[in-house]
């Protein structure tokens, strides 16, 4: 990975910090790369490049056009800020105008994975270069995505011990039914799990008090979605950014608009996003989010019907009107729209619809987006052009690894590399090992291997002429030889493994820092981690995250 590095201090004590940072946009994916090197094939999916000034100014353009004050005000109600800083420049938006650059990620236990961190980071930067770039006030803006309804991908947290081992902590629903995280209430058991985490990231070290305000945010009682917005505001307090909840009854009331044109046209929608998917799937790329004949892009939650009591799930067309299957509830198109007056939270977007409704609301220039997000915003465009809103642009998020100095010491004195990282566990323990038989044992191997391949060879020249049918069974013995002293080799490298302890915790270590679970760190790994080894973690991030914009030309 490349990008810049970032030294400091530890306030803790007088000795270097022992964290590395590395930092780059996004990169693998071959839809993400293309779009980020200008390819033809794909630039056509998108409202342009994520580096062009003036596709930042066209955009500004057209959010100026639709933003007029009482818009304003409606995105502002629905905002949270997270400092006395933010709290100024919201006034100031809702006076003077300004954009917004959002992105948005699930509410997850204990804030979920490190890349939810990087996605709101490389946000603030955008904004920060938008800013310079326009001449104009543009805030930073993240969504908590609390109408998922996903338990089982927010449920848990990992955290690596002191000796390199890989935790799981997890907590049990208190619902039957999917309900959207702003309904799931945390039980006892976050309190167990929470102790189990903090004690495997080393509480003691918590000079800050960090993970005190962390523990009383994640309370029984608390929605998920509740205990994760408290944590961000918490951990942004020293940035100007902005919250805002899928839920939040001023979101829900701005966005209904959108959501009832989508009822009203939820066929031609289909098709159009259908058309589209057909188009992309033709120039190479594969669609990110299959489009299911005769769905809606809302979900319906909270409403009762013949199975009872209902959670949260997909809407469907159904002839004229519209069911919820899994309640066995039909609903005409005016019933809908009751519905969703009398109960604001009855119907909400799904993952394609998100970004149109993000974009009614906020005047939104740019959504920062991990790959997946990268890769569907590509299918979505005509649903923006039929609600009569331009596309943001997409700005792939940055990347991020964070390496603490025992992994990298452990990887190197391993002579693991990057590659075996990746390794399942056990193949990577083996290769280690094997490096880790002493030398004269593996002189002695490759000795006798040797021995065995020339001495069977000369028997067997000099067995020829007595019956050439020899070879063969002589080559037999040669090779069960060869064989055993492979099994030799494999009984040493079980003790290797078996007594080497610094092969074992080194092993640990590094895998489990930079690619646990063979995942890369930031899809696994929490903040806290790291940040209470190193406070200044955040800032430090950020700094490593260069968004460099082509100048725009400035208009006459």
């Amino acid at each position: 990975m490349r990008g810049g590095e970032v030294g400091t201090r530890d306030p803790f004590s007088e000795r270097p910090l022992s964290l590395r940072i590395e930092a780059a946009l996004i990169c693998g994916s071959r839809l993400v790369d293309d779009y980020l090197a200008g390819a033809p094939a794909i630039s056509a999916f998108y409202a342009g490049h994520p580096l062009d000034g003036g596709a930042y100014r066209d955009k500004l353009a057209e959010v100026q056009r639709r933003f007029d004050r009482p818009a304003r005000e409606r995105a502002a109600a629905a905002l949270r800020p997270t400092s006395a800083g933010a709290a100024e420049r919201l006034r100031r938006f809702v006076e003077e105008g300004g954009a917004m650059v959002t992105t948005g990620q699930q509410t997850g236990l204990f804030t979920g994975p490190l890349y939810t961190i990087h996605k709101i980071l490389s946000a603030i930067r955008v904004a920060e270069a938008l800013e310079a770039e326009l001449g104009v006030l543009v805030l930073p803006v993240f969504w908590a995505a609390s109408e998922d309804h996903d338990f089982t991908e927010v449920n848990h947290a990992w955290a690596v011990d002191g000796a390199g081992e890989l935790h799981r902590f997890g907590v049990h629903a208190t619902e039957r039914r999917a309900v959207p995280m702003s309904e799931m209430r945390l039980g006892p058991d976050v309190e167990s799990a929470f102790d189990g985490f903090a004690q495997a990231i080393g509480a003691d070290g918590d000079a800050s008090g960090i993970l005190t305000r962390v523990r009383a945010a994640y309370q029984p009682g608390r929605t998920v979605a509740e205990a994760f917005r408290d944590t961000m505001a918490e951990l942004f307090s020293g940035f100007d950014l902005l919250v805002t909840d899928a839920a939040d009854p001023a979101l829900k009331e701005a966005s209904a608009e959108v959501l009832l044109a989508e009822a009203a046209n939820a066929a031609e929608h289909e098709r159009l996003v259908a058309e589209q998917t057909a188009a992309l799937e033709a120039s190479g790329y594969p669609s990110q989010v299959v489009v299911a004949e005769g769905a809606t892009n809302l979900f319906i939650q909270g409403v009762a019907g013949a199975r009872g009591p209902g959670g949260r799930a997909r809407l469907q067309r159904d002839g004229g009107g519209f069911i919820a299957p899994e309640v066995r509830r039909r609903f005409t198109r005016s019933e809908l729209e009751s519905l969703l007056r009398e109960q604001p939270g009855a119907l909400s977007p799904n993952v394609l619809l998100r970004p149109v409704v993000e974009s009614a609301v906020f005047p939104t220039l740019a959504y920062v987006a991990g790959p997946a997000e990268t890769a569907y915003f590509a299918q979505i465009g005509p649903l923006f052009d039929a609600l009569g809103i331009r596309m943001p642009l997409v700005f792939p998020r940055f990347a991020a690894l964070i390496a603490p100095a025992e992994a990298e010491e452990a990887r190197a004195a391993l002579d693991i590399t990057e590659d075996e990282l990746r390794l399942p566990e056990h193949e990577l323990v083996e290769r280690a090992a094997r490096r880790r038989i002493p030398p004269e044992v593996a002189e002695q191997l490759l000795a006798l291997r040797r021995a065995i391949v020339g001495g069977f060879g000369g028997v067997i020249d000099a067995a020829r002429p007595i019956d050439r049918n020899l070879d063969l069974a002589l080559g037999a013995r040669r090779n069960r030889a060869i064989v055993e002293v492979a099994r030799a080799e494999r009984k040493i490298i079980r003790h290797v493994k078996r007594n080497d302890a610094e092969l074992r915790r080194g092993t640990s270590l590094a895998r489990n820092h930079l690619w646990p679970n063979g995942q890369p760190q930031e899809r696994v790994l929490t903040v806290f981690q790291y940040l209470l080894r190193q406070p200044s973690l955040l800032h430090d991030l950020a700094a490593a995250m260069h968004v460099q914009l082509r100048p725009a030309a400035v208009p006459a």
